[in-house]
């Protein structure tokens, strides 16, 4: 092997080797606890994986729901409230999670379809363009918690 040939080797088997799970910007675990009272939204929750850079999720819509937002609860002079967020900053190679408590999705008037499939297909809009398509499973009151793997 010539010096060109070894320096092309190893030029190829870093650049593989920096591939990893932190250079995909994608979501999982995304699940909509449907609300017990109708009228009431449901909470929406996944984690959200950050990619090579820093990005913000800044929608999130599903052509089978009413209304779908943004929301963070948070505490104010030893009050819980919940506040409207315009974006939630997905930091490169992080894992952002909305969960009960902090960041979340509120959604309000999930329709028949989706509640009879046992899933809500949402699409994640990020402020580099992307556009990621997932499925969240819907539980309903009462169901039980999911069993760890």
């Amino acid at each position: 092997m010539n010096k060109i040939s070894i320096m092309l080797a190893a030029s190829a088997s870093l650049l593989l080797g920096s591939c990893g799970q932190g250079d995909i910007l994608f979501a999982d675990n995304a699940v909509v606890n449907l609300s017990p009272v109708e009228g009431n939204p449901s909470a929406g929750y996944m984690d959200l994986h950050g990619g090579r850079v820093d990005v913000e999720l800044v929608g999130v819509t599903s052509d089978d729901v009413l209304r779908l937002e943004m929301h963070e609860t948070i505490e104010k002079d030893g009050m819980m409230s919940m506040e409207p967020l315009k974006s939630i900053p997905v930091p490169a190679g992080k894992t952002v999670k909305l969960e009960p408590g902090g960041k979340h999705l509120m959604i309000w008037g999930v329709g028949d379809y989706s509640k009879q499939r046992g899933l809500l297909k949402m699409i994640l809009i990020y402020s580099n363009n992307d556009r990621i398509e997932i499925d969240a499973v819907i539980k309903k009151a009462g169901d039980p918690a999911p069993v760890a793997e």
